[in-house]
Order: structure tokens, then sequence, then C-alpha cells
């Protein structure tokens, strides 16, 4: 292996010393599925490794068994030469090793700080040390780019704040290896930067990362080498100066993808939703409209109010002033039930605590919506349940055993797709989408990319909200950008480039 730089950076690995962390020769199974197969990883100090793979490749199950929370029935992890065993997480972070992962955990009802050091209150004798515990999260956030109140109710927090403080959280403690699931997924690109900035002083100080995402261009910025796992086996390892992404996209689908964002588009028709003056908590004088045929995206930086739209659209936020009209009708969304009755669904960008029921089946989640609407139909035979099930595991390529497969033991992207295809079951008019391909690899990308495009085919009306740009902009017939819970901007999408975007985006 030669040496690398990283890109961002001037830290230079030594790959004649001895790697700080090895799994050798790991397997494992469970019922139904085998997850690893004889897999081999390393990572050395102040090295940054990325791991690819589609969802369900078993990168999850490779960082679990790492970070002690399934046991390693099968082969040998060593932690700076001496071989370990993990029986709890608690063992893993008491040998430095911290996890973000990429599905967030907090307790709502208290505050930042407490979140940040949960387990670890700073005390003076039998009393909490509330000036300490403060100063120590304010200094932690800041360290990550982000400038909040400490003292904050977590709950108050948007998701893009959440993923941050789950990162503080971890780096509270003295980590020697930091494996980060997806980190940036909820992030816009200022974020991600100082996401970024800080991944940067953490290989500097000779902190171990391990780099999970399925943003490619991610991995060539920050990382030193690639490892790709495909159906639970490595298929490639390569540093990210001798690579590209048409090899990584091979290494992990086992095919070359010519088109990752495949929009032949259609040509819009009439209005679909309009909305003239929208005022909730979080937004003020939203107005725009979106047509049939076409996909709307909605950009925003942290706190702009863009993602409060689409909640807002399907009834999940009061409604306090402004006008909705649907093909030319005046309308009023109070509840979920009322965007329904008005042809509108929506997909949430909090899959697991918004979307799912997890300990449910995949069939009964996919069913759900469609019997909470068709109440007098909710004596159907078994038949046609597994008839239309299986029609959406199969177009919307779902890897589950079965459809009797509690959602809570299928990857973040296959649970996302369960997410899409209830909705898609009750054929709606307007199809709001926060964050659709959260969490989603290349692959399941263009599956949900094609699907949105022959949803405008048939006339449908997509507003996407998201924060990837390259989605924003080549998915996106046209673009409305929001600041401080303004409309700052309206855009065709041939017209829009990425600087003109950001300049938006920041009140400019």
């Amino acid at each position: 292996m030669s040496e690398s730089v990283l890109k961002d950076t001037q830290y230079e690995v030594d790959y004649s010393a001895p790697p700080i962390l090895r799994a050798i020769d790991i397997s494992k199974e469970f019922p139904g599925v085998k997850a690893l197969s004889h897999v081999n990883f390393d990572v050395r100090e102040g090295e940054v490794v990325a791991l690819l793979g589609e969802n369900g490749a078993g990168k999850s199950t490779l960082i679990k068994i790492l970070s002690g929370v399934y046991s390693c029935e099968h082969g040998e992890i060593e932690l700076s030469g001496a071989k370990v065993r993990f029986n709890l997480p608690s063992d893993a972070k008491k040998a430095g090793i911290g996890i973000i992962h990429q599905e967030l955990n907090y307790v709502a009802t208290i505050s930042i700080a407490e979140n940040i050091y949960m387990g670890d209150i700073p005390k003076k004798g039998f009393v909490v040390d509330y000036k300490s515990l403060y100063e120590g999260a304010r200094n932690i956030t800041g360290r990550i780019g982000l400038e909040i109140d400490p003292r904050m109710s977590i709950g108050k927090c948007t998701v893009a704040q959440k993923q941050l403080i789950e990162i503080a959280k971890v780096i509270s403690h003295d980590v020697k290896i930091l494996i980060m699931d997806e980190p940036t997924s909820a992030l816009n690109d200022v974020e991600t930067e100082n996401l970024f900035n800080f991944i940067r002083r953490a290989s500097a100080e000779g902190i171990a990362i391990i780099y999970i995402s399925h943003k490619l261009d991610e991995i060539f910025r920050i990382a030193h080498r690639v490892v790709v796992l495909r159906d639970g086996i490595v298929t490639g390892e390569v540093s990210v100066e001798k690579a590209d992404k048409d090899m990584l996209i091979s290494m992990m689908v086992g095919r070359k993808i010519e088109e990752l964002y495949p929009k032949e588009g259609a040509e819009p028709g009439e209005v679909a939703i309009e909305v003239r003056g929208l005022r909730t908590d979080l937004v003020s004088d939203v107005s725009f409209s979106a047509r049939k045929g076409e996909i709307f995206g909605i950009y925003g930086l942290l706190g702009s109010g863009h993602q409060d739209v689409g909640s807002a659209l399907f009834g999940h936020d009061i409604i306090h002033g402004g006008e909705v009209f649907v093909d030319g009708i005046k309308v009023n969304i109070n509840n979920p039930r009322d965007a329904l009755i008005h042809g509108i669904t929506y997909v949430p960008s909090e899959r697991k605590t918004e979307g799912l029921v997890l300990n449910s089946s995949v069939r009964v989640n996919i069913l759900a919506p469609y019997y909470s609407w068709h109440r007098s139909k909710w004596l159907i035979k078994n038949r046609f349940e597994f008839g239309v099930v299986k029609k959406w595991i199969d177009n919307l390529k779902i890897k589950t055993p079965s459809s009797e497969t509690r959602c809570e033991s299928l990857s973040g992207g296959n649970q996302q797709k369960v997410v899409l295809s209830k909705w898609l079951m009750i054929e709606p008019e307007i199809l709001v989408l926060n964050e659709p391909t959260r969490g989603i690899d290349v692959g399941s990308k263009a599956e949900i990319y094609k699907i949105l495009d022959d949803l405008c085919k048939q006339g449908k009306c997509v507003i996407m909200i998201t924060s990837e740009m390259p989605e924003l902009l080549t998915m996106s017939d046209r673009i409305m950008v929001m600041h401080d819970g303004h409309v700052s901007g309206l855009i065709n999408a041939r017209d829009a480039t990425q600087e003109t975007i950001v300049k938006y985006a920041i009140g400019g």
C-alpha cells in the first residue's frame, strides 16, 4: 500500500506502522441471512478509511461487531496488536472506540448538555455542576461548528442539529477510533464542511476514523483508503488516489451505473398545488406553486424552515395563516387525514421515529395507510394483501427475507423503501418527500429517482425537500430556496448552479 495524503489536509499516514485496529476473518450470521463472510479490515492511527457498500452489504453488521453491539462469533479483533473481545458496547467505549450511528439516539425531554454527558454528568458532591455541564457542552459543540444553547431541550432541535449533537456526544469521551455511519445524511453543505474540518483535525491528532457514506464525493475529499463490501464479502480495497467513481460503484453493485440520476423528465402540466402566504411557527409568508409532471425541489440551510414546509402541507404542523389550493380549489389542512383527502402524502426524514412501526412486519407497514384510508376494506383477503405487498417489494427491490420480516431488522435503505412504498400504495396526486434518499446507497438512489421520474410521467406532482446538492440540481425541474423562514429564491433548474443556490440559502 503506497502512502496517500488527505486531499484537504496535510496529514500523512505511516503505512509501515501496524494498524491500531484489525478485524481478522470476521463472519456473522442471522436467521436466513449470512451478513458477513470472512471479512478482513484494518485502520491505522490518523487514517480515514471509507467503508462502502449497498444497503444490506454488511457495513452496519461489521461496525456493530467492532463496537461491541454484536458478538464476534467467528474471527478475531485486535486493538494495538492485542486480541480483544467486546461483550458490550461499554467494553468498546472503554477501549477508546466511539461510534456515531446513522439512526439518532437521544432523550427528547432533557437538555442538549444532558444528552451529551448522559451517564457522566459532572457533579460537585451529590449536586449537578451545571456550570461545568453547560461549558463543557458548549466547547464540544463548538468543535464541530454547532453554535447552540446547550440548555435547550434536544426535542426542539432539527434533525441536522440532533445529528451534530450525536457526534458531540461521542467525542466528549477520549476516543482513539471513531466510527461514523452516514454522519452527513441530515446535514447541508455548510454543516458538512464544519464536520469535515473536525475530521481533518481529528485525523491530524492521530484519531483513526472509519467513515461510512453513500456520497462518493465526500469519500474523495476526506478518505485515505476505501474498503468495499458486497453481500457480506470484501470486494475491493483501494487508495483514494487510485480510485474513481466508476470503479467504486462497480465494486459496490457488481455492475456499472452509467446514469446515477436517470431523469428523463415529463412535460409539466397544470398547477397541482399552490401555496400563498403560508405561516407556521417556523415559516413566514411562503408562497409557491408546483405542477403536475414536475419535481419541485426545496432547499435551505439549518434553521431556514425548508423542512417544515412538507410537514405543514401534510397537517403535522399547525398552519397559522395563508392559503393552500389543490387543482385550483382552496382546501383546509388541519391534520394528515385532511391532506390525504386532497391527495397529498408525505415521506418524513426520520424513518424510524416517524415513518415506520419497527416491530411490525414489512407487510403491515406497507398496508397500514391503505387500511387507514379504506376503512370499509378492513376485511380483505390475505391473498390480496400478499400479492400487493409482493408487488411493492419487487418494484422497489426491497431486500427482505419475506414480507413478514420485522422492519427493525432491515437495513436503513430498505426501511426507507418500505416508507416510500406504503405511500405509493394509496396512489397520491401530490407526493412530498423530506430527504428521500437519506442513507440510501447509489444503486437504490437510482431506483428511487426512476420511480419519481415515472410518477412525473403519470402526471403526479413531486415535492422533494433535500439537502443533497447533486440530487437537487439534477432531479428538480424548479427549485425554491429558503432562508430564515422565508422564500429567498425561485429558480428554474436549468439555470441553477451550486453557487446560486448557496447564495440564496445564506440570504444573499
